[in-house]
């Protein structure tokens, strides 16, 4: 099939470089509508990101890197834009993701330099910000796409009823705890490891929203498992530098339902995303999504029929 876009951002590309004289080939997808592609001339490298502006808002974009960068967090810099079409040319910051580093170097360590990273984006005064709220009513949304679209339409009443009991439990752990810059993806394939720092990526969807998101995002990340005695270290190292004012029971337990309430969201959004949108890939990542959701059914006695609703779709498969 061909591709139109392409074609209108290498016509865009040969007006910013003057001629033609480049190669261009694919850097990644993402789960939204946006594309982005290596752009190769005389021994540079950039990044060109295709954003169609029915479906993209390259603009929240734009406002956010450069946020971002006056708070000190290394995001790629905008080199060129064109917003109407949907056209952005961008800093290269490499290939390494944090998933990838991971393994070639002391785990905790990298860990630890995205949790005081992330405590410095935790640290951007919001106030003044024309940034969304996860509010009642997203969250609710949000959770709302388990039931539309990763559990079995035959699901009896009472499940269903408390299973809209525990959103409405999940939406006040999240609204009650400390209201922050939210990145909403901090995980390891949106970190990147440029000249052995860290930078910041995928960042146009940020948020006001709890302390514990983007924590839960980074510790309990649908891509990559950390035991349990690291999680416990890094949490701990969290709680202590960033100073949580609470007890650390009580934050592990609101950052364990915040975890809920984010992977119950992913699921719905994993298999939406397969039945919806032909990204078939994310399927494979739902196991360990499962298994999170599972882990908490077991660690808290009230939350014990989790079980039956994630064995319902082994039956309906």
């Amino acid at each position: 099939m061909h591709d139109l876009r392409l074609d209108q951002l290498e016509d865009w590309l040969e007006i910013f470089f003057d001629d033609a004289n480049f190669t261009i080939s694919k850097a990644s997808d993402d789960a939204s509508f946006r594309r982005y592609f290596r752009i190769e001339r005389s021994n540079l490298s950039f990044i060109a990101m295709d954003a169609p502006p029915d479906k993209e808002n390259s603009e929240i974009f734009v406002k956010i890197a450069k946020l971002l960068r006056l708070n000190g967090i290394y995001t790629p810099k905008i080199i060129d834009q064109d917003l109407q079409q949907g056209f952005l040319l961008i800093e290269d910051l490499g290939s390494t993701t944090f998933l990838q580093a991971l393994g070639k170097t002391n785990t905790l360590e990298l860990y630890q330099m995205a949790i005081d990273e992330l405590i410095k984006l935790q640290t951007i005064d919001w106030h003044k910000q024309a940034l969304n709220h996860y509010d009642e009513s997203l969250l609710k949304a949000e959770l709302q796409l388990i039931v539309e679209w990763y559990l079995p339409k035959s699901i009896e009443q009472p499940l269903l009823d408390q299973l809209h009991q525990l959103f409405n439990e999940l939406v006040q752990n999240s609204l009650n705890s400390p209201q922050v810059f939210v990145h909403r993806d901090y995980h390891c394939r949106n970190l990147m490891i440029t000249n052995k720092k860290l930078s910041v990526i995928d960042f146009q969807d940020a948020v006001v929203g709890s302390n514990s998101y983007d924590l839960v995002s980074l510790l309990k990340d649908a891509y990559y498992e950390l035991e349990t005695g690291e999680l416990h270290t890094l949490l701990t190292y969290y709680h202590t530098q960033a100073k949580i004012a609470i007890s650390f029971n009580e934050f592990e337990k609101q950052f364990d339902l915040m975890g809920l309430q984010r992977h119950l969201k992913i699921l719905g959004i994993f298999k939406r995303l397969s039945m919806r949108d032909g990204k078939h890939q994310y399927l494979q990542d739902i196991p360990l999504i499962e298994k999170y959701v599972l882990q908490i059914a077991d660690k808290y006695p009230n939350f014990i029929y989790l079980k039956d609703i994630i064995n319902l779709t082994k039956v309906d498969q």
